[in-house]
């Protein structure tokens, strides 16, 4: 494997002969002597459009190039209006996670996640096999040492883009349910290709789309919102806090985490903003949910997240986006408080201000 920069990602995987043949030889052998037939594919917890159109591009690829019978498995709901909507556009339908039966796979595979990153979680009955993925590796996340396919292209803006790469490598002409699902993994996260964007993204996207069902595109992208996110929308705008360049908006209880990312998307477009950190706590999944962005001529977000985390939680992050959550002891009083108190302090601490948003010592360097 060729080494890559832990920022930047200027290194690309090598596999002998292609990574569709790499792949198919590792699935083929792990299947040799197992005693289950089927594999097990997976993603983050409540997965968003890149993430869905990665899972239904390996489904695609996984029956009709290595024959291989695959089950595609998530965690968690979806909430983000978008996503549902994506979701029941093309009639997507994945397995639960708790009525997974170990026995009756011979390993799993993941997509657009890795493990050790806190929203990914594994059987661990089940070896893991291979991972294709944009993010940056966690500490003490698995390498190419610990996963026999190892495709993280840090370079690349979605790991859709990376699995309609196999698709292409596989000669398989695409569908257009499976185009669609691509193409909006490809233009959420590139956010119609203008950040993150690879040569790989334009050509997975403009490929996707011409064969993707064109008459959904508009309801997926614009759908009806529920009254609970405007009023969520409300808080957000009030608790947001300008500091020059940052836009801070630390959001105590949320209903779910995707709010939290399309709140750091929103307030990115503020005047002067340069980088935003938003973050709030979903009781349903007991942890504190961070969102960091830049913009384009800021710098990376992954070292920033670092930093303004303080070594709290696992957090990963490609290009001008990071993310990262923290475990809350929920029976705690306080705890939320004390978590936002620390985000608050690390993230003001960054632009050379206390804690009370009072200018200190000159601003360092942030990247």
């Amino acid at each position: 494997m060729s080494q890559q920069d832990p920022h930047t990602g200027s290194g690309e995987p090598e596999f002998l002969g292609s990574a569709l043949a790499h792949l198919h030889e590792v699935l083929r052998t792990a299947a040799e002597g197992a005693s289950g037939e089927r594999l097990l594919v997976l993603t983050h917890r409540g997965p968003d459009p890149d993430a869905i159109g990665a899972l239904e591009g390996m489904r695609f690829l996984l029956d009709r190039s290595l024959g291989i019978q695959a089950d595609i498995v998530t965690v968690g709901r979806i909430h983000r209006a978008e996503n549902l909507a994506l979701v029941r556009a093309l009639d997507l339908e994945f397995g639960e996670y708790d009525e997974i039966r170990p026995q009756e796979y011979f390993g799993s595979l993941l997509v657009d996640t890795q493990p050790g990153f806190g929203h990914t979680v594994l059987p661990e009955e089940l070896p893991l096999l291979g991972v294709l993925d944009h993010h940056v590796t966690p500490e003490g996340g698995a390498g190419p040492d610990e996963v026999p396919h190892h495709d993280v292209r840090l370079g690349v803006g979605a790991t859709s883009s990376i699995v309609w790469d196999y698709i292409r490598e596989s000669g398989l002409e695409l569908e257009p349910v499976v185009a669609t699902a691509l193409f909006c993994g490809v233009r959420y996260d590139t956010k119609d290709l203008s950040r993150n964007v690879s040569t790989l993204d334009e050509e997975a996207y403009y490929e996707t789309f011409r064969r993707a069902h064109r008459e959904v595109l508009p309801s997926i992208h614009n759908p009806p919102l529920p009254r609970k996110y405007y009023a969520e929308l409300h808080r957000a705008l009030d608790l947001a806090c300008q500091h020059g360049p940052l836009v801070l908006c630390l959001l105590g209880e949320v209903s779910h985490p995707e709010f939290v990312a399309e709140m750091a998307d929103f307030f990115l477009r503020m005047r002067g903003a340069s980088w935003v950190v938003v973050g709030g706590f979903v009781e349903e999944e007991g942890e504190y949910v961070i969102s960091l962005r830049t913009d384009q001529a800021f710098g990376n977000a992954y070292p920033l997240l670092q930093r303004v985390m303080g070594g709290e939680g696992t957090f990963g992050g490609h290009g001008h986006i990071a993310g990262g959550r923290i475990p809350v002891e929920a029976a705690r009083e306080g705890a939320v408080e004390e978590i936002e108190e620390r985000l608050n302090v690390l993230a003001l601490a960054v632009i050379g201000k206390d804690e009370h948003g009072e200018d200190g010592p000159e601003e360092r360097d942030l990247i």
